[in-house]
């Protein structure tokens, strides 16, 4: 299976740098407008984003609503291979550090999200994502999930990045949710 999802993988970060080449930053704009709204984050606490990496989308477009929506904001820190994430306070005015991967970390104080946004190089109508596979977000979400059931995780992604299946094993995380340009998914 391994070897399938590598194949996938590849064939997705093509069609991600695609799909980021042609976009003028409305689709980034519409998610924004998107999340901001959902039913979801009513009784939310902290939400935590990604600073983009790549061809990721630009989620500091709804990092930077969601902050003028008053949501305390976190960012997500690699420890070490092989361990979840942790999250990091972040209030849009505090310094980012260089981490791996080409990420910037916050070097605020450690916090538990209610919500994830997390990015994707594939998902399917089930909740299934593709991500670089390093494990990292399959591993926080288990952590999470496990000491806080209610734990939400919405993919950031463009419509073409949705596939008809996505392979899934025993430790990979479903999404709850993932938001696009033009399709909030939600999934049981």
């Amino acid at each position: 299976m391994m070897s399938n999802k590598n194949t996938i993988r590849n064939a997705a970060k093509e069609k991600r740098d695609l799909l980021h080449a042609s976009d003028d930053g409305m689709a980034a704009r519409n998610i924004a407008a998107k999340i901001v709204m959902l039913k979801e984050l009513d009784e939310v606490k902290t939400v935590a984003g990604y600073y983009p990496i790549k061809d990721e989308l630009d989620l500091l477009v709804t990092l930077k609503v969601l902050h003028a929506a008053r949501f305390p904001l976190a960012l997500p820190s690699v420890v070490e291979k092989d361990r979840p994430l942790e999250f990091r306070a972040w209030d849009m005015r505090t310094e980012l550090v260089d981490g791996p991967f080409g990420t910037k970390e916050s070097i605020e104080d450690n916090v538990v999200p209610d919500v994830i946004l997390v990015p994707l190089l594939a998902f399917d109508e089930k909740g299934g994502r593709i991500g670089y596979g390093g494990g990292f977000y399959d591993r926080t979400l288990a952590e999470l999930r496990n000491k806080t059931p209610n734990t939400l995780a919405i993919g950031i992604a463009y419509e073409g990045q949705k596939l008809a299946e996505v392979p899934m094993e025993d430790y990979d995380q479903r999404l709850d949710m993932v938001v696009t340009e033009q399709n909030i998914y939600r999934f049981e």
